[in-house]
């Protein structure tokens, strides 16, 4: 079977980006034929596939001359916000990837096409392979995209129903899927995010840290994943432990970069870690002690899982799709602390009022895992089983079962 993946981002550097590159390597067990369309800018490389299957779209080039649209308004890379580009830029846009996906339909000849983002390229998509299998998968940014742009929705975004199939990362994702875009419910399966299990594992020896306690926090550093407040929650706990520390990974524009040199002041115990893969990521977070997510907004919050199968204990808002996943045994085990959300409009932003309480329910949270640190408290062989089942060796074997189905 050939198999070919579209997305409009860099394959890496987000949720969405992570979950597309596991998938093409989780179903490489099962001895498909793969390709691949995706963006890069900035000399990126992929590695994942061997370059005569990858169909690369370049963006900052001559025919691109601006960075990549990002399904988020701020990535983790150089990015252009959908909802900013001009008619020039969308006509540019559309000429470069129906492109490539032509070339990609020409010299592969797919079986089956998996198309991430229900947006604009999962339209373009639907047109080009009209006699493939078509597979769209919800991210959930595509759905806040919906939500906020219906303008540009109703322009570019059309015949997603066309789709033979849509995978959601969870339950509570399907009826709004079907309420933003229209697509029969019936359509809909669930089949939720994991870790890359070769790349997200324990250290062999434990923790490492020493006396200190270490907390990582690794996303995009802007207000909607929370990391302002972190630093806030981080300083009450710091008067209780001293011999904590907290590592924020990530790569701020200059007006959040402003913002968290403020914030850490004269802490010296608090650090801005530049990291640019999966795999030196897993390498640093591996022998830390605490992951904390603290966003306003998930899809799935993949991340969260990642620190569970390295290790880690983990603080996370609760996000429904994430709580879901891991379901009761692992949620109410201890390795995972939820915190309650402030009140939400426009999908991500907090009402200030709740802040407050929110910084201090944070650092409650924080507080009960740094103890558990502390004590020397491991994860059960058990709760250890639980948090395998979503790797993406599991996965894939589910997303092969449906392609199979579906054919």
């Amino acid at each position: 079977m050939k198999i070919l993946h579209v997305l409009a981002q860099l394959p890496m550097r987000t949720g969405s980006g992570v979950y597309y590159s596991n998938l093409v390597e989780g179903l490489k067990a099962f001895g498909h034929e793969q390709a691949a369309v995706f963006a890069v800018q900035d000399g990126f490389e992929w590695g994942v596939l061997p370059d005569n299957r990858c169909f690369p779209v370049e963006f900052k080039s001559e025919a691109l001359p601006f960075p990549i649209a990002g399904m988020s308004d701020i990535m983790p890379y150089d990015n252009t916000v959908y909802s900013s580009m001009n008619v020039t830029m969308l006509s540019q846009w559309q000429v470069a990837f129906e492109g490539i996906l032509g070339m990609a339909k020409t010299h592969f000849q797919p079986d089956v096409v998996i198309l991430h983002h229900l947006w604009m390229l999962t339209s373009m998509g639907i047109k080009i392979f009209d006699e493939q299998v078509k597979i769209g998968v919800c991210h959930n940014t595509d759905l806040r995209q919906g939500e906020q742009n219906p303008l540009m929705k109703e322009m570019f975004v059309e015949g997603l129903d066309k789709l033979d199939a849509v995978f959601s990362l969870s339950d509570d994702q399907q009826q709004r899927i079907t309420d933003v875009f229209g697509i029969d419910p019936a359509k809909i399966v669930t089949m939720g995010g994991g870790f890359n299990q070769n790349i997200f594992y324990p250290h062999t020896d434990g923790r490492q840290g020493g006396d200190k306690i270490h907390i990582v926090y690794a996303a995009k550093i802007e207000r909607s994943k929370g990391v302002f407040e972190l630093i806030e929650a981080f300083k009450e706990v710091y008067r209780t432990y001293p011999n904590i520390h907290l590592h924020i990974i990530g790569t701020p524009d200059e007006t959040n970069k402003r913002r968290i040199d403020e914030l850490i002041g004269s802490y010296d115990n608090i650090e801005l870690v530049h990291i640019t893969s999966q795999q030196v990521l897993a390498g640093y977070m591996r022998g830390k002690d605490i992951y904390v997510m603290p966003s306003y907004f998930e899809g799935l919050g993949l991340i969260a899982i990642e620190s569970l199968a390295t290790g880690l204990r983990v603080v996370a808002t609760e996000i429904e799709a994430l709580m879901s996943l891991l379901g009761e045994k692992v949620n109410k085990s201890g390795v995972i602390e939820y915190v309650k959300l402030p009140r939400i409009y426009n999908t991500d932003k907090p009402v200030e009022e709740d802040v407050p309480q929110f910084v201090e329910d944070l650092a409650d949270k924080l507080a009960t895992q740094v103890a558990r640190v502390r004590k020397g408290e491991g994860f059960t062989k058990e709760i250890e089983s639980q948090i395998s089942t979503h790797s993406w060796a599991g996965i894939a074997g589910r997303i092969n079962a449906e392609i199979l189905k579906l054919l």
